[in-house]
């Protein structure tokens, strides 16, 4: 056995005695090469692949490994993406476990390898569905099934590893064995000596990941802001070689990034909070508020990354991209817009994902957020006099409620403009 696969099983086993939670990454020293990266913890949806750059540029790694129990799909994609964008290679061993949605950020890699009994399929879990129509819920599988099968394509695996995913039950797991793994693409080498030599530091690094949709909008998407003009170029310093300097910003309009502010002020348009996020060398992503009048209070948000994703017709964002990363991404997914998406003194009777409450949840915004996070969440409803969230499966008729607060889904796509910063 190579030695750094000895070392692997060493620090894995060590991993394994830490708590579960959302995704870190974790720099594993090597002696005879650049060190791995482990991403170990469950995958949330606000978890940030991009913080792997940053990992990648200093430490040099050309491998990554894992120690995740699953969690999230759509973050564990993400990291998917972002692991083939920088054309690193990934390993899994038996020792440390790689299960559910964390196969998915596994396939990204470059070059994959993977012991028997190392990587573990099933079928993805819903929230509880209480009141969710039979036509609502099989809707829901065949769009997540479809969009699990782009993926999987993208990445350059069989499909029919979804199909053997879905025989076995959410609450059971499948690891695959060494012959299915081959089978199914899963991994790329024929032997551990033949695949460990192919993730030599330098391999090149493919093109950039395809975007939802092939990068193309669909039905519901929105202009990007037109601020590219009133954006000058930063000053040139000793620096600029730096591959983590940023080279450009990707815009959205109507997306807001939500949470990871590192400050925030009050200036006259969107192109001067963008350029207050240029001229911060901690600032990674912006929000700009156009209905929050000039002097009337913070209406630009600088932010240390890009956070939680909402629909906000009021909002434009962006993000600053280095050398070394792909150009940003389309998103598709639903919304409910809080400017034109809310329905006061509205309540939406049954329906209920689950026989009680949203758990934690005790304010309208954090109501609004739970459903947008949630696939299966169709709608909501937020009582203030109880402080109660209803997470709804589908619409259904509504009634008059005073001081209930309703909103619905709706499917939106935004797609960015890059602006060129040199």
């Amino acid at each position: 056995m190579p030695s750094w696969s000895r070392r692997l099983i060493v620090a894995a086993m060590m991993l394994m005695c830490l708590p579960a939670q959302a995704v870190t990454i974790e720099t594993m020293p090597m002696s005879d090469g650049p060190p791995v990266l482990v991403v170990q913890g469950e995958f949330v949806f606000e978890d940030d692949a991009t913080s792997l750059v940053a990992k990648a540029r200093e430490t040099g790694a050309s491998l990554v490994t894992f120690h995740s129990p699953g969690g999230n799909v759509d973050a564990a994609k993400r990291f998917g993406r972002m692991i083939r964008a920088l054309g690193l290679s990934t390993l899994q061993i038996r020792q440390a476990d790689c299960a559910s949605a964390c196969a998915l950020a596994f396939l990204g890699g470059v070059n994959r390898f993977a012991q028997t009994g190392a990587i573990g399929v099933h079928q993805s879990s819903f929230a509880p569905t209480t009141g969710m129509s039979t036509a609502d819920a099989v809707s829901a599988i065949q769009a997540g099934t479809a969009d699990l099968m782009g993926y999987m394509a993208e990445m350059g695996v069989d499909p029919g590893l979804l199909q053997l995913s879905l025989t076995i039950d959410s609450g059971d797991m499948r690891y695959l064995t060494a012959a299915e793994m081959r089978q199914y693409r899963v991994t790329t080498g024929d032997n551990e000596e033949a695949t460990a030599s192919s993730w030599a530091p330098g391999t090149a690094a493919p093109s950039a990941p395809v975007a939802p949709g092939g990068g193309t909008a669909g039905p519901g998407a929105v202009e990007p802001p037109n601020v590219s003009a009133s954006l000058s170029p930063p000053a040139s310093s000793a620096n600029d070689g730096d591959p983590a300097r940023p080279d450009r910003m990707a815009l959205y309009r109507g997306l807001d990034f939500v949470g990871r502010d590192i400050g925030m002020t009050s200036v006259a348009d969107a192109p001067a909070c963008a350029l207050q996020c240029v001229s911060d060398t901690s600032c990674k992503a912006f929000t700009f508020n156009t209905m929050t009048p000039i002097g009337r209070g913070p209406n630009c948000f600088l932010k240390s990354s890009q956070g939680q994703l909402d629909g906000n017709s009021a909002a434009i964002s962006g993000r600053l991209i280095s050398r070394m990363e792909p150009d940003a991404i389309t998103y598709s997914f639903g919304t409910i817009d809080p400017n034109t998406g809310i329905y006061r003194n509205v309540d939406i009777p049954g329906h209920d994902l689950s026989r009680r409450p949203q758990a934690d949840v005790y304010t309208e915004f954090d109501c609004r957020l739970a459903c947008v996070n949630e696939a299966a969440c169709a709608a909501f409803t937020f009582v203030p006099q109880k402080k109660q969230c209803w997470l709804k499966a589908a619409v259904g008729r509504s009634r008059m409620m005073a001081g209930a607060v309703t909103g619905a889904k709706e499917a939106a796509t935004f797609s960015p403009t890059h602006v060129d910063l040199e």
